[in-house]
């Protein structure tokens, strides 16, 4: 018994050294990608007023873009897509994540077959800052513009999405 105890730590030391991590690190891959660069707003489609968000969506691209808004939806089945990047000369998209992402981003959500329709959104730290069925976007938009990091954003580089 005393030589497992010593052979234990050597193997942990020998797998760290080769890079291998737990499988919960590798999930996390993803998210923490995104974390400090973009401001993640899921939709979860549950019914047919998921449509209509999504139209709602890609008529306020600007916004996205200006908000640095990193859109993913879960569909009905589970299935996670990226939607728009967050970048500024991003364009609207309709790519699949792979497993290991689409599990994390649904964790995050705390997603399940059967949810009602709803967007949720996640600061630049990673944490969530609304789950709900707001009115308008301009809920949205506006909760982000009151967040201190977009108070800062917005001092270095005024909105170019406000209208007249």
């Amino acid at each position: 018994m005393p030589r497992l105890v010593r052979f234990v730590p050597a193997w942990v030391c020998f797998v760290v050294s080769l890079g291998v991590v737990p499988s919960t690190a590798v999930a996390d891959t993803y998210w923490d990608k995104l974390k400090w660069q973009v401001r993640p707003l899921v939709l979860v489609e549950g019914g047919p007023e998921a449509d209509e968000w999504t139209e709602r969506l890609r008529d306020d691209r600007c916004a996205l873009a200006e908000r640095r808004i990193h859109w993913l939806v879960i569909d009905e089945e589970g299935a996670v897509w990226r939607r728009f990047d967050g970048g500024e000369a991003a364009d609207f998209e309709s790519t699949r994540l792979d497993k290991s992402a689409a599990t994390i981003v649904r964790d995050r959500v705390g997603w399940s077959r059967g949810d009602d329709t709803r967007l949720l959104l996640f600061g630049l730290d990673g944490q969530r800052k609304y789950s709900g069925r707001p009115d308008a976007l301009e809920t949205i938009w506006a909760l982000i513009d009151r967040m201190p990091m977009r108070r800062k954003e917005l001092a270095r580089d005024p909105d170019d999405c406000q209208g007249p």
